[in-house]
């Protein structure tokens, strides 16, 4: 193209509509390919939230011991995700473990509050997390007053 002294234009190139929506295609594509990729990577990371929530609960009620009566100093409520057991980091515990998805948390004392057994069934194997005061942690087959 000339101008009207007869000089030549150059012209400015770009993008056509057809490749910039190639080109969004593409990058929509590959990003639900990750989006896929990363779901079991949430569900683990979720799981590891609740056995640490359960680890960190076990080291709670350890602080609760009382030597002298062989006893634990706390009542917590058994079978819930929404906390109430009168101690603040347990009811933390057990509301992040509700949150990430844990499901039949329970915390039970045995009859003369001597014991305790922690559990949570996780998301990805549908698993039973559990502590008790014995010591162990794993995951078990069934939640029990201990830990296999």
């Amino acid at each position: 193209m000339k101008n009207n002294k007869g000089h030549v234009l150059s012209r400015v190139e770009g993008f056509t509509l057809i490749e910039m929506l190639v080109v969004i295609a593409i990058i929509g594509l590959l990003s639900s390919v990750v989006l896929v990729a990363l779901g079991p990577s949430r569900n683990k990371a979720k799981d590891a939230r609740i056995v640490s929530d359960i680890n960190q609960i076990r080291a709670v009620m350890e602080t609760l011991f009382v030597p002298t009566s062989g006893t634990y100093s706390i009542t917590p409520v058994s079978n819930s995700c929404a906390g109430g057991s009168g101690s603040a980091d347990i009811n933390k515990a057990l509301v992040d473990i509700g949150t990430n998805g844990g499901t039949n948390c329970t915390i039970n004392l045995t009859a003369n509050s001597t014991g305790y057994a922690i559990s949570a069934v996780l998301n990805i194997s549908s698993a039973i997390y559990c502590a008790d005061s014995t010591g162990k942690f794993g995951v078990a087959t069934a939640a029990a007053g201990v830990c296999p």
